[in-house]
């Protein structure tokens, strides 16, 4: 399956602006960031912090925060969109 990645902030200067990535059938957020982390090892250290998503990294799937779905455990169908983006501190 395909799904779009959009990434923003300090993820885009890693990821680019968009992007497709090649999943299988079922699989979820957590293998789709596997997969991310995979080819842009520098990635991994923005996103997780001793094996746990970081508190202030957003993940949406379909314009939805996947911490009020699954989390990582959050499955993706071939079509979808995930967007990756820190959190905006400040004031």
């Amino acid at each position: 399956m395909r799904v779009r990645v959009r990434s923003f902030a300090g993820f885009r200067h890693i990821l680019g602006k968009e992007r497709d990535v090649e999943l299988a059938e079922g699989a979820g957020i957590g293998g789709l960031l596997e997969a991310l982390c995979s080819a842009h090892g520098e990635l991994c250290s923005l996103l997780f912090d001793q094996g746990r998503l970081k508190e202030d990294v957003n993940i949406l799937a379909n314009g939805k925060n996947v911490a009020a779905l699954q989390g990582l455990e959050t499955r993706l169908a071939d079509g979808d969109e995930v967007a990756l983006f820190p959190a905006a501190i400040g004031g």
